[in-house]
């Protein structure tokens, strides 16, 4: 006898219907892909996000980001970008906030202590971080080969401008000069 044979057996034996057969089979049949799925997932296929442990290192890649793009311009040619930032990333961290009165009735005597939150991550004792804000960007200086070219520069100025929220006095933008070595 093939276990096809058996489990019909079996079924009959228990007397479901229909209805709660084609339920029982649905459910495991959703179990099984949930099972194949994790199988045959990969880490790979997950997009991960950028995290830089330094101001330098977002600057880094920002200045990388902007060069790779401007040399796509028409016209622009080989280009170098350098980046100042004028802050530092600020982290926000959750705080449970409590209100502390020395006196009940007078309320100017109130003060708030801030406490934080902390969770346990790997066995270390952290602060909840609920939002991580990036530098923002000072000033950029171009030099590219079609730096003199008023047409490129107006669109390296645009595309800066767009990209990175600074105004075009902020921007600089210069021929790429050549030299032997």
């Amino acid at each position: 006898m093939n276990y096809l044979n058996l489990i019909q057996n079996k079924i009959k034996q228990l007397n479901f219907d229909k209805k709660t057969i084609v339920i029982l089979i649905v459910g495991f049949l959703g179990i099984v892909l949930l099972f194949f799925s994790e199988i045959f997932f990969q880490e790979d296929d997950v997009e991960e996000i950028e995290t830089y442990n330094t101001d330098e290192e977002y600057c880094i890649y920002l200045e990388n980001k902007i060069q790779s793009y401007i040399e796509n311009i028409d016209g622009a040619g080989k280009t170098e970008v350098i980046i100042t930032l004028s802050e530092t990333t600020e982290y926000i961290y959750a705080t449970d906030d409590k209100d502390v009165r020395k006196n009940n009735t007078n309320s100017d005597d109130a003060t708030i202590e801030k406490d934080y939150v902390i969770i346990e991550n790997d066995n270390n004792d952290v602060g909840l971080l609920i939002k991580t804000i990036e530098p923002k960007v000072r000033g950029v200086a171009v030099s590219c080969e079609g730096g003199d070219n008023t047409k490129v520069q107006q669109q390296i100025f645009s595309t800066i401008e767009a990209l990175l929220d600074i105004s075009t006095s902020n921007i600089s933008i210069s021929k790429l000069s050549y030299t032997e070595d």
